[in-house]
């Protein structure tokens, strides 16, 4: 016997699949789950032998599946201070779902997306089994993309914060301050003497590109907090049709949430409709993550750095 996968049972699946227990089964014919049991409910012999095939055990998660899910999602965030903290729950020994459960309330913006990532990987699972089923019954595969779901957490996150274009007279002490946080990680990064010299060139990089005027755009929280930005001045300060990126950082506590991506969706536009067509990003240090939404965008390699045509690259008009 056959059945839909409806939104409604999955529901009721994936939260059935997490209680370790009961044994529980889909009833085919009513669309339903329901537990195994010999009082009242389907024995074991009656889903095995039951005619039709009416019952069907649901996709195994186990507390083993639970827990690489939390590492595979901790090992993937780009927040470094939620990262190290998660990291420390699971390294806990017993209790770690719970020690997860209370370190992540700490970060509601990483909180929302571990659970659009939960929902997702325990989703593929179910289609993955469904699958297995429909294959049995004859029947094509189901398609299951969980990027969508991702895309949309990811905005709903960027809600929470504004974007609006620099000012010097606002916001300059702000990513001056914040910038000298940033060196101090670099510093912190690497050891001694290499850890002095890399954050000396991150302040020197800023300084000496930021003699003229510097444009482009700063994030903050609702309470007002300086959160990162994304500035650009002329090169040289003659011309007018070609930027160099100054300034490019997200404070710690909120990587990870996709604020650098819209720093870059909202400078593009604002660059185009200043009449700049090339935008060079040379001489900084770009974070791995960021290097692959460059180079989606249309930017090339140039050496080590970055270059866009903006008649070319897809802005986000």
């Amino acid at each position: 016997m056959t059945f839909e996968l409806g939104d409604s049972l999955m529901d009721v699946i994936l939260y059935s699949m997490e209680n370790q227990d009961a044994r529980l089964v889909v009833d085919a014919q009513e669309g339903s789950v329901l537990p195994v049991s010999g009082d009242g409910g389907p024995s074991l012999v009656a889903v095995d032998e039951d005619d039709g095939d009416r019952y069907y055990r649901l996709p195994d998660w186990t507390s083993n599946d639970g827990f690489e899910l939390l590492r595979d999602f901790t090992n993937g965030l780009h927040s470094p201070l939620a990262r190290e903290d998660l990291k420390r729950a699971l390294n806990g020994g017993r209790g770690v779902f719970r020690r997860f459960k209370d370190a992540i309330k700490f970060y509601p913006e990483v909180e929302r997306k571990f659970f659009v990532f939960k929902e997702n990987r325990m989703k593929a699972r179910v289609v993955e089994w469904y699958n297995g089923l429909r294959e049995s019954w004859g029947m094509e595969k189901l398609e299951f993309s969980g990027s969508d779901a991702l895309e949309e957490t990811e905005e709903l996150v960027l809600n929470d914060f504004i974007f609006r274009e620099y000012d010097s007279s606002k916001d300059g002490n702000d990513i001056g301050r914040c910038s000298d946080f940033v060196a101090e990680e670099y510093e912190r990064q690497f050891s001694l003497d290499l850890g002095k010299a890399v954050a000396e060139l991150w302040r020197n990089l800023s300084g000496a590109r930021g003699q003229g005027e510097k444009f482009g755009y700063v994030c903050r929280s609702y309470a007002d907090e300086f959160t990162g930005c994304l500035l650009f001045s002329f090169c040289p300060s003659t011309t007018r049709t070609v930027a160099s990126l100054t300034d490019f950082f997200v404070l710690q506590d909120y990587r990870g949430l996709g604020i650098g991506g819209g720093l870059l969706s909202k400078c593009l536009p604002m660059l185009k409709k200043r009449g700049i067509q090339w935008v060079l990003i040379s001489n900084t240090i770009i974070p791995g993550f960021m290097e692959s939404l460059l180079e989606r965008l249309g930017f090339d390699r140039l050496g080590s750095g970055y270059l866009a045509d903006l008649t070319k690259v897809n802005v986000f008009d």
